[in-house]
């Protein structure tokens, strides 16, 4: 999503969506509306980046609290179009080697307006062609929570960047 390139570029973070189920675990309460306007209250990042070159390996975590949360998504039904506005800044808390810096990244944009499905306890959002999932963790009539767990890899100039983010995003209906 075009949203977490700046988040990108400052710990090399990126979004995509993890679904995982758990016989032993309960499903999800998925029985609102999603249909809506929405209203973001939280974003919660947890990852590590690996950075490998001639052999030699870095790891750096990274823990992200949002705040000045002022965004909201507005889904529609008919054509199933969600409109995102707004923005947000991130804390982000990066520890290499036992050393921890924090930096905030300002003025952030959710992501760019798309189409939308749900298959299951999975939303989908396709913007430009790209579609990206998130696993619906709650959806009642007042409260939806979604979560993106994304890998990436990148390899250039001798240097291979793989990222892991979990990003969990929470919503109040307004």
């Amino acid at each position: 999503m075009k949203i977490f390139k700046l988040i990108l570029f400052t710990a090399f973070i990126s979004l995509t969506i993890s679904c995982s189920k758990d016989d032993d675990n309960p499903a999800p309460e998925n029985n609102g509306n999603i249909i809506g306007v929405w209203k973001g209250t939280t974003v919660n990042y947890t990852g590590s980046t690996t950075t490998t070159a001639q052999g030699q390996s870095i790891t750096a975590d990274y823990v992200g609290e949002a705040y000045d949360v002022d965004y909201t998504l507005t889904f529609t039904e008919n054509p199933k179009k969600v409109v995102s506005d707004g923005s947000y800044s991130i804390e982000l808390t990066t520890t290499v080697n036992g050393q921890s810096t924090t930096q905030n990244v300002e003025n952030l944009e959710l992501l760019s307006s798309g189409d939308w499905s749900i298959n299951g306890n999975t939303l989908s959002i396709t913007v430009d062609n790209e579609t990206d999932d998130a696993t619906i963790v709650e959806l009642t009539n007042n409260n939806l929570v979604l979560n993106v767990v994304e890998t990436e890899t990148n390899t250039g100039s001798g240097f291979t960047v793989t990222s892991t983010t979990d990003v969990t995003l929470s919503f109040t209906k307004q």
